[in-house]
C-alpha cells in the first residue's frame, strides 16, 4: 500500500511537471501584444476623424530651420531658404495626410515670433537674439493652414538653455533675455539653465510669454512637452530656499509644493487661453508614465524609474481629472514587448484615464525608434520588427475609442532612410485616407451653414466645382467624391474613404476646387460641407451634373437636369421606376397633358372625355381638364390616342394656350423670331404663333439654328419647357 500511493505521487509529480512546461512553451509563443488583439485588427480601421500630426523641433536646428542654412550669411537666401526647408516639411506632412503639426516656437527662452519679452532664437540666425528678417511662426501658420493643417505652437515652459558653458553664458547676456533681466529665478539642473517653477513672477513670465503668441497669433492651439522640473538627480535644482520663501506652511512635503506649482501654471494658463481666445486647444505631451502601481493603485502596471509625478513633479492625471487641458499626448516610445513599460498597458491606461473627460487623448509614437536595432529592451522597433510593430500601434490608436490620434517625433524622420518602410506604410495603408481633425464639442463653435449655389464643370484640369458661402463661420470645406449609385453618407468612419480633400476658404462669397483625380463628369457626385476652425461640419451640398433622384439623368442630358430635379420637387413629373427617369424616351401624349396641366395649375369641370381615354386612367381628369379648357381637340373621330408620342410643335401649341389660360405672362411675336432656324419652314402654319412666342419669352432656344417642330419630343426636351413655364407662372 505504501509503495503504490509512492508510485501515485511520482505519477501526479510527473503530470504536473509535463503541464508546467507545457504551459510555459505557450507561454513563450504568446506575444505581448495578445491581450490587445480586439483593438488590432486584420485591416486598419477606417474612421472619419483623427488627429495625425507630427513635431517640428526648433531646439538645436533638429528639424527647422537646418543648421547650414542657419549658417547663411546673406539673409535674403538665409530666409528663402528657411522658408523652402519649411515648405517641404508641410509638403510631407500633407502627402502623408496629417491635419496638424506641432511647431517648436520656445525651446530655450527665446522666440521664433515677434516678442517684446524674449529674444530671437538662436536657431534661426545662429546668434541669440538676432532678428531673422522675417517672422517664422507667421509664415508657419500661413503655410499650414493653406494646406489646412492646424497649427500648435510648441513652448518649453522652463528651459533656458542646452548647456551651461561660458559661451552660452555670455550669449545670454542680452536685451530681454530672462536670465540677464531675471537672474534670481535661474537654476541648474541637467547641466542646463532653467527657470525656478517655484518663483510666482517666474510663473507669471512663462504665461505672458505664451499668451503674447495667443493673443497676436492665429494659432489653433498652445502645447507644452515633458519638461517641468526636469533633474538628473533629486534636488538637483537647489531650490530649498524658494520652497522655504513661498511654501508658507501649505505643503509639508517639497515634493507636492513642487507639484503644486507646475498645477497652478497649468490652471493659470488653461484660464487665461480660454478667456482670451476659447477655440485655441492647450494641450500637453507628457512622458509616458504618470506613475507605477507599485507606487500609486490608480497607476499603471509599469515598472519606470522616471514618471510624471515623482521625477517630473507633474501630476498629469489630476490636470485631466479636472479637464483643464483639451488634450493629452503622453510619448509613449515603447514596445508592446518592452518588460518596464509596454505600450498596450500604457496607452490602455491612458484610455481609462480620459475616458468621460472633455480632454482627447492622442498618443505620441517613436518614429526616431524605427530601425534603431536589437540591443534595447524594444527589439520590435528593430529592421525586420519595426514596420509591424507601428502597424500594430497605429491599428490600436485607430480602434480605440478613447484614443483620438497619433503624434509622431518629429519630422525629419519622415525623410531618413531607415524609416522609410515605415513611412511607405503610413502612406499606402495606415494613413492612406484623409481624415478631419475631431471636434471638441466643449471648446464651442458650430457647424456653419451648408454651401449654396453649387456648379460642376469639366476643364482641361479635371472636375472644377464651385459653390458659394457668406457665413462668417466657416474656415474649410470638407470635399467628398462618390459615383452616383452609392449611398451618400458624410456622418459615418466610412465617409473618410469618400474625402478627398479639405479646402482652406480663402475670402467670402464665390469658392471654388478642382478635381484633379477626377475622371469625368458622367455619374461623378460631389459632396462639399462647411466646417468652423473646431471642426463643426455643416449637412453637405450636392454637386453633380446628374439628378438627385433619378440615376439615368446625369451628363447625357445635362441641359435637363435641373428642370427634371426641380418638376419632381414639385410633383408635376415623376420617374419609370428603380429610380429611372428615361430622359430621353419619348413622351406619350396622355403624360404631357398630365405634366402641362400640373403644371398650369389648371381645373375645369367636364362632362365628357375621349372615347379612347379609359375613365380609370391616370391621366383621365388631366385629358378632360385639357379637353374642357380648349387646350387639345384630340386627334379627330373623338378621340385622342394618349398613347401615342406627341411633336414638340404640337405640345408648344398647347403649352401656349395654358399660358393664355392660366394668365401666365408672356410677351407677344410677330414672327419674326423664327426665321433665325434653318428648319423655320417646316412648322406648321398652326403652330408659327405659338412656336414664336415660346421663343421670344425664352421658353425654346432651338438645337444649334433648328428647332425641330416634327420630331418627337423627349421626356427631358418637355421638363426644360414646362419648368421655364412654371417658373414664368411664380
Amino acid at each position: 500500500m505504501h509503495i503504490k500511493s509512492n508510485s501515485y505521487i511520482r505519477l501526479f509529480s510527473l503530470l504536473f511537471l509535463c503541464l508546467l512546461a507545457l504551459s510555459i512553451t505557450f507561454q513563450s509563443f504568446a506575444a505581448a501584444w495578445d491581450p490587445y488583439l480586439q483593438y488590432i485588427p486584420a485591416a486598419v480601421p477606417v474612421t472619419k476623424s483623427h488627429l495625425r500630426g507630427a513635431w517640428i523641433s526648433t531646439v538645436a536646428n533638429l528639424d527647422w530651420p537646418s543648421s547650414k542654412t542657419r549658417a547663411i550669411a546673406d539673409t535674403n537666401l538665409r530666409i528663402q531658404k528657411s522658408k523652402e526647408e519649411l515648405i517641404k516639411l508641410l509638403d510631407k506632412a500633407a502627402a502623408l495626410n496629417m491635419n496638424a503639426v506641432f511647431l517648436q516656437v520656445r525651446s530655450t527662452g527665446d522666440a521664433l515670433y515677434k516678442s517684446s519679452l524674449a529674444p530671437w532664437s538662436r536657431y534661426l540666425t545662429g546668434t541669440f537674439g538676432k532678428d531673422p528678417g522675417f517672422d517664422p511662426l507667421q509664415f508657419a501658420i500661413d503655410e499650414a493652414h493653406k494646406r489646412n493643417m492646424e497649427l500648435h505652437a510648441w513652448f518649453n515652459p522652463y528651459r533656458i538653455s542646452m548647456d551651461t558653458g561660458d559661451a552660452t553664458k555670455a550669449s545670454l547676456n542680452i536685451p530681454k533675455s530672462v536670465y540677464k533681466e531675471h537672474p534670481d529665478w535661474i537654476r541648474t539642473a541637467s547641466n542646463r539653465f532653467v527657470l525656478d517653477p517655484g518663483i510666482p513672477e517666474a510663473r507669471k513670465w512663462v504665461e505672458d510669454c505664451v499668451m503674447e503668441v495667443v493673443r497676436n497669433y492665429d494659432i489653433d492651439g498652445v502645447h507644452f512637452d515633458d519638461y517641468f522640473y526636469y533633474e538628473e538627480v533629486n534636488n538637483e535644482m537647489g531650490d530649498d530656499s524658494t520652497y522655504q520663501k513661498y511654501n508658507n506652511g501649505q505643503f509639508a512635503k517639497k515634493a507636492d509644493w513642487r507639484r503644486n506649482n507646475t498645477y497652478l501654471l497649468i490652471k493659470e494658463l488653461s484660464a487665461r487661453i480660454r478667456a482670451e481666445k476659447p477655440w485655441v486647444k492647450f494641450g500637453i505631451s507628457p512622458s509616458a508614465i504618470w506613475r507605477n502601481k507599485k507606487d500609486d493603485p490608480a497607476g499603471s502596471n509599469t515598472n519606470s524609474s522616471y514618471t510624471n509625478y515623482d521625477k517630473c513633479y507633474a501630476d498629469t492625471k489630476k490636470w485631466v481629472d479636472e479637464e483643464l487641458i483639451d488634450y493629452i499626448c503622453p510619448q509613449i516610445y515603447f514596445t508592446y514587448a518592452n518588460p518596464a513599460a509596454p505600450y498596450g498597458e500604457l496607452a490602455s491606461w491612458w484610455s481609462n484615464a480620459v475616458k468621460g473627460k472633455n480632454v482627447h487623448l492622442y498618443i505620441g509614437q517613436a518614429l526616431y525608434r524605427i530601425n534603431e536595432g536589437n540591443s534595447t529592451n524594444d527589439r520590435d522597433f528593430s529592421t525586420d520588427n519595426g514596420v509591424p510593430e507601428m502597424t500594430r500601434q497605429i491599428k490600436y490608436n485607430t480602434a480605440k475609442p478613447e484614443i483620438q490620434g497619433s503624434v509622431m517625433f518629429r519630422m525629419n524622420h519622415f525623410f531618413e532612410s531607415p524609416m522609410q518602410a515605415v513611412v511607405s506604410a503610413l502612406q499606402k495603408d495606415l494613413w492612406s485616407t484623409k481624415v478631419l481633425v475631431p471636434a471638441m464639442p466643449w471648446k464651442g463653435g458650430r457647424a456653419p451653414a451648408v454651401p449654396e449655389n453649387g456648379t460642376i464643370t469639366s476643364s482641361s484640369g479635371g472636375i472644377r466645382l464651385t459653390w458659394t458661402d457668406n457665413d462668417a463661420a466657416t474656415v474649410y470645406y470638407a470635399i467628398y467624391r462618390y459615383s452616383n449609385t452609392e449611398t451618400i453618407d458624410i456622418n459615418s468612419n466610412e465617409s473618410a474613404r469618400k474625402l478627398i480633400a479639405t479646402v482652406r476658404r480663402k475670402t467670402a462669397g464665390l469658392q471654388q476646387f478642382t478635381d484633379t483625380a477626377g475622371t469625368g463628369l458622367n455619374g461623378a457626385v460631389y459632396v462639399v460641407t462647411a466646417l468652423d476652425r473646431l471642426h463643426n461640419q455643416s449637412q453637405g451640398l450636392k454637386l453633380s451634373n446628374g439628378s438627385k433622384y433619378f440615376s439615368d439623368v446625369g451628363q447625357n442630358v445635362y441641359w435637363a437636369v435641373d428642370s427634371i430635379d426641380y418638376l419632381y420637387e414639385k410633383g408635376i413629373v415623376s420617374g419609370v421606376g428603380q429610380n429611372n427617369f428615361m430622359p430621353a424616351a419619348n413622351s406619350k401624349r396622355g403624360d404631357f397633358i398630365l405634366m402641362l396641366v400640373k403644371t398650369a395649375g389648371l381645373q375645369a369641370q367636364f362632362s365628357s372625355n375621349f372615347t379612347d381615354v379609359p375613365a380609370n386612367s391616370y391621366y383621365y381628369n388631366a385629358i378632360g381638364t385639357a379637353r374642357e379648357l380648349g387646350l387639345t381637340a384630340g386627334t379627330g373621330n373623338g378621340y385622342f390616342d394618349p398613347k401615342s408620342g406627341i411633336t414638340r410643335q404640337d405640345l408648344l401649341v398647347q403649352v401656349y394656350k395654358a399660358a393664355q389660360v392660366s394668365g401666365i405672362p408672356l410677351q407677344p411675336a410677330d414672327g419674326s423670331q423664327l426665321a433665325a432656324f434653318s428648319d423655320s419652314s417646316q412648322i406648321s402654319g398652326y403652330a408659327a404663333e405659338a412656336m414664336a412666342v415660346m421663343v421670344k419669352n425664352g421658353i425654346i432656344s432651338g438645337s444649334g439654328n433648328r428647332l425641330n417642330p416634327r420630331a418627337q419630343a423627349t421626356r427631358a426636351e418637355i421638363a426644360v419647357i414646362l419648368s421655364k413655364l412654371l417658373q414664368k407662372l411664380n
